[in-house]
């Protein structure tokens, strides 16, 4: 199995030539497709199919997706391939997630003209076109891909409408060597609380095969953001959009568990945002006791300290808001030192060029509140962390491109 960072610096290293083909092909494509234009309103589900186009599987399914009681619409329709026996196969297939929500004049309203949650035909690899199926599971919209050639891989994206937007709540993905079932590599987060589980088995090319290694912990969901929230400890209202990690729980507990006393005596809400280069992360911690002890840190695997660019720390009614802002870079560096190519691949992933990703990028740090209360038990020390107690793996942040937390119309209608 090749490693997935090779995979990228060598796909970054063809990525000219493989422009020039693709946007003459691209080209070719957009004269022969008809014109996507979704109607911003329908009577049914169907009806928001553009002419020339076509949905994908059987009659869309019109569910409540936004809790109002009222049936809404999730479809992916598709032009090019051998969907339909009038249409050119060699036109590669494109695929286009189309959400609707229904009024209270009864009719379906366009929410979501989306082009890069869904593959295209061309994106699968050897393995074909790589979409696989779109379904609605407990409210949730969920998007299954599967591609690759010998190295094999799928995704699982679950997104849900809340707070007035499409949020995704859920992300699984994995990768097997089909040559080698010994090798395997499979992730399942649930991005609402942060808690991710993973399985492996295996390494890379040339080197000693490893025992399966399954473990927990948890990892902040990274959105970017339009503009930068002052560091200031103040944790104004609405500087911090996208998910919370809540470490709240006794599992949560790395250190001191005999002297922590509840979520009173030690809790913290984390969120983190990206601006450009730079990871933000806000702290809102709960604790009974405020000392000069008491710190946040971001650490790796190894227990390195990763130093902020800037930090604040301020009192709150129950305990202390800490905020910081650190470089991408500087956190690659410091969570595999000498690995090149994983600087490299955080350059890519940053640069302005860079495409829509399905997984986002991660970086394997976690975040430690570290109390300190004197007065129960001297210099009694407790320690809440997104890494796990008996985990082989540490916690993480994970980086993601604009549109794929958070859904939004990237075709103009």
């Amino acid at each position: 199995m090749k490693s997935r960072i090779s995979l990228i610096i060598r796909s970054l290293a063809v990525a000219p030539l493989l422009a020039g083909f693709l946007s003459i092909g691209a080209a070719q494509d957009e004269v022969k497709r008809p014109p996507l234009r979704v109607p911003e309103a329908a009577d049914t589900a169907l009806q928001l199919v553009p002419p020339g186009w076509r949905a994908e599987g059987e009659v869309p399914q019109e569910v409540d997706l936004n809790g109002d009681g009222r049936p809404d619409a999730a479809l992916v329709i598709s032009h090019g391939g051998i969907g339909a026996p009038s249409e050119d196969p060699l036109v590669i297939v494109k695929h286009v997630l189309v959400l609707a929500l229904r009024g209270p004049d009864g009719k379906l309203h366009r929410s979501i003209v989306s082009d890069d949650a869904v593959l295209d035909g061309d994106e699968g690899g050897a393995f074909g076109d790589p979409f696989e199926s779109l379904s609605i599971e407990k409210g949730a919209v969920v998007i299954m891909h599967y591609g690759g050639s010998r190295d094999r891989w799928g995704y699982t994206h679950r997104y849900r409408y809340q707070n007035g937007q499409w949020m995704l709540v859920g992300l699984s993905f994995g990768n097997t060597d089909s040559l080698d079932l010994e090798h395997f590599d499979n992730h399942d987060i649930n991005l609402m609380t942060g808690a991710a589980a993973v399985t492996k088995k295996g390494d890379y090319d040339g080197r000693p095969k490893q025992p399966e290694i399954s473990g927990s912990y948890y990892e902040l969901e990274v959105l970017p953001v339009d503009q930068a929230p002052r560091i200031d400890g103040s944790n104004a209202p609405g500087e911090w959009p996208g998910y919370t990690v809540r470490l709240s729980g006794k599992s949560q507990v790395y250190r001191g568990r005999q002297f922590w006393r509840g979520r009173d005596d030690l809790s913290a809400q984390l969120q983190a945002v990206r601006f450009g280069q730079d990871l933000f992360l806000s702290a809102q911690v709960t604790d009974n006791e405020v000392t000069s002890g008491d710190v946040v840190r971001l650490v790796t695997k190894k227990g390195l300290v990763i130093k902020p660019l800037e930090s604040k720390m301020m009192p709150s009614g129950k305990g202390y808001v800490f905020e910081a802002r650190y470089s991408l870079e500087t956190i690659a560096r410091a969570s595999k030192p000498g690995d090149k190519y994983l600087i490299e691949a955080v350059q890519a992933y940053l640069s302005p060029s860079s495409g829509g990703d399905l997984e986002g990028f991660e970086l394997p740090v976690a975040v430690k509140i570290i109390d300190v209360d004197r007065s129960a038990v001297p210099k009694a020390r407790g320690v809440l962390s997104t890494r796990l107690v008996g985990s082989p793996y540490n916690g993480a942040v994970r980086i993601f491109h604009k549109g794929t937390l958070v859904l939004t119309s990237d075709i103009a209608q």
